[in-house]
């Protein structure tokens, strides 16, 4: 009998311990759960959508997004179609590489008059673990550039979830992009933050 009821005690003390256990755990499995988990985006257009309402209307310029078929005034929907793959590659300045390592889920921005001045995606990682790759990788392309007019000023890389924001332009566009996705979404992490030319 005493056999009996030490086993069932050791068998209740077992089963409270694990629930503690579980219970002190966050989400990611860091066992940390002050820690804020990676945001939900449900879409680079929804996303991007937040992000260029949170520049405030005296940060904002005549823009254009999207591709042929969806464009718009603000972010616009970019499918990574065949057909768009070229012009894609050479509105961002994207190798056929860094062109691969992304999903079919892109936002564009331009700025209307100069895209030298803003020009700028949301983009879905097929590998987000890679993104700091990609980062590195796109920093140097833009870097490399034989900039004929409208020169930008710096380059920048933001890492958000799944999803990467890549852009150039003139420096304020540049800061203020960053500051709203941080508004956005507080676990931005700002992969690149570059000067464009390096000469």
């Amino acid at each position: 009998m005493k056999k009996k009821i030490s086993t069932l005690l050791i068998m209740i003390m077992s089963f409270a311990v694990l629930a503690l256990t579980g219970c002190n755990k966050a989400e990611d499995g860091t066992g940390d759960s002050s820690q804020s988990a990676a945001p939900v985006i449900e879409s680079a257009v929804d996303f991007y959508t937040e992000v260029w309402a949170a520049f405030g209307e005296d940060n904002k310029f005549p823009c254009v997004g999207g591709d042929v078929e969806h464009s718009t005034e603000g972010p616009g929907q970019f499918q990574l179609t065949e057909n768009n793959a070229d012009s894609f590659k050479q509105l961002l300045l994207v190798t056929d590489e860094l062109y691969d390592m992304l999903e079919d889920d892109v936002a564009t921005l331009q700025h209307m008059m100069n895209t030298n001045t803003f020009s700028s995606a949301v983009a879905k990682l097929r590998e987000p673990a890679k993104a700091a790759e990609f980062a590195e990788s796109y920093k140097t392309v833009v870097q490399e550039q034989h900039w004929m007019c409208g020169f930008p000023d710096k380059v920048v890389v933001i890492s958000v979830g799944d999803y990467v924001v890549i852009a150039y332009g003139h420096e304020a566009n540049i800061d203020n992009l960053v500051a709203a996705c941080s508004a956005v979404a507080a676990q931005s992490n700002v992969l690149v933050d570059a000067p464009a030319m390096t000469e």
